[in-house]
């Protein structure tokens, strides 16, 4: 039987989830694990899910935080011990054993942040050091002490760190002697870069302990930027491995049930039908307009959510007298604006990219029909920002066009035809409101919309 909190997956993360799982429960050694998809493409979502049903369906303890809200944090390694902190304080007594060795934990962290100096350094000569290299980082390691001073401590600081290794381990094993404990840490990728690299230094460094388990959720094109902003025009996927001991690319194949999902959350279908909107003619409907869009545009979970509130605002606060073209028009825009904004204003101030656009969109739609998605997308392109003479020239000369074909009976001459009632005939039969004007009313609503924040966190 399905676990519950399942039952709101709307991208069928159930089976990934479940095997990861398995993956997790195996392993007994120190291990750091990335979740990698680019942004607005759900992480945050996925790692509570997983969180979720690893506590419900195994018992394992973990932690979650957000890195990008914590890095006003200099050092990471209070960060992180600052969420055990807080998880220990949470689910167990004060006179527990569980407190008593955390207290011991925090009676090295002081000694371990200054052991974590020269890492500092390091960080800010774009590597140039190794700390893996004990003599090298120690001379170039100057802070306080004395280069003699810092050999002759190098063996006693390396100490520390198996004393505060095992420290650790010893009150993780009181916890749960047979399953790991795992640290869930997301927004990496929109930390600080300094803070970034420090944050996988330590989790590699000094948190290498057995049954311990780092989850990374991360963009990792984004974390690249980071780590080059640093170093340098390194080899970011070589530099990660130092850190990362296994890596899942998170993806959405089943974006069309998330939008039949938004679409049934907005009520969007009620909405345009008390508006007087249609729906759907035929097999025609707006919701598999929007799905062939999304797919064409490659829009992100979270660009998609965008698109449908803003569908929602619009909607729901227009006055009626508005058509189902005003909505594809408006589905349309919106969609290249998520994906390419700035080709967007261009193309609404006049400039003349009209087959710019075309290339971007029409070959990832094949025609399969007379009333095809693409015959509507061609003919909004190519009514935009058209004055009523070039508007007329334009229906002209598709008409001069459609004479030229012979065969009435082909797609090709069907297509066209209903391309130009698309343009000759205003929606509602409304006066000389046609396309052109139609798309002006739309690129006005879209900026009043523009005017809200959605720039939600995931």
């Amino acid at each position: 039987m399905m676990p519950i909190f399942f039952l709101y997956d709307k991208l069928d993360r159930e089976e990934s989830i479940e095997n990861l799982s398995k993956l997790i429960l195996k392993t007994k050694e120190p291990f750091v694990f990335s979740v990698n998809a680019n942004w607005g493409a759900g992480k945050t979502t996925f790692i509570h899910l997983w969180k979720t049903y690893l506590k419900k369906e195994y018992d394992i303890n973990s932690i979650y935080f957000s890195a990008w809200e914590d890095d006003f944090s200099k050092e990471p390694l209070i960060s992180i011990l600052g969420e055990l902190n807080h998880y220990i304080k949470s689910n167990y007594e004060d006179d527990s054993e569980i407190v008593s060795d955390f207290n011991k934990v925090k009676s090295f962290t002081g000694k371990v942040i200054k052991r974590g100096l020269p890492a500092l350094i390091k960080g800010s000569t774009a590597g140039i050091l190794d700390l893996d290299k004990g003599f090298e980082s120690a001379i170039g390691a100057i802070a306080e002490e004395t280069t003699k001073e810092l050999i002759e401590n190098y063996s006693s600081e390396k100490q520390i760190i198996v004393e505060f290794k095992k420290s650790i381990y010893d009150m993780l094993s009181k916890m749960d002697s047979d399953k790991p404990f795992i640290i869930f840490i997301d927004e990496l990728d929109r930390c600080r870069p300094l803070y970034a690299i420090e944050l996988l230094e330590r989790v590699k460094h000094v948190f290498g302990i057995n049954n311990l388990i780092f989850v990374l959720s991360v963009d990792k094109k984004q974390l690249a930027e980071s780590i080059k902003s640093q170093y340098g025009n390194i080899d970011t996927d070589n530099y990660l491995r130092r850190f990362i001991d296994l890596e899942y690319q998170l993806k959405n194949d089943n974006l069309d049930k998330f939008c039949d999902a938004l679409y049934k959350k907005f009520n969007l279908d009620n909405i345009l039908k008390t508006k007087g909107i249609k729906t759907e003619f035929g097999d025609f409907n707006h919701l598999n307009v929007i799905k062939k869009l999304v797919s064409v545009f490659n829009l992100s979970l979270r660009q998609v959510e965008q698109v449908f509130t803003k569908l929602h605002i619009i909607f729901t606060t227009i006055e009626p007298r508005m058509y189902e073209s005003h909505f594809r028009v408006f589905v349309f825009f919106e969609m290249l604006k998520s994906n390419n904004p700035e080709k967007y204003y261009e193309f609404i101030s006049g400039k003349d990219i009209a087959n710019e656009i075309k290339a971007m969109v029409l070959p990832f739609m094949a025609s399969d029909g007379t009333r095809d998605i693409s015959v509507i997308i061609e003919a909004t392109i190519d009514s935009t920002c058209k004055s009523e003479e070039e508007y007329n020239l334009l229906i002209k000369s598709k008409e001069d066009k459609l004479t030229k074909i012979k065969d009435t009976n082909s797609l090709e001459y069907k297509q066209l035809d209903w391309y130009i009632n698309l343009l000759k005939h205003s929606p509602g039969h409304f006066g000389e409101y046609r396309m052109n004007k139609l798309i002006d009313t739309v690129i006005n609503k879209i900026e009043f919309v523009d005017k809200f924040n959605f720039e939600a966190e995931s």
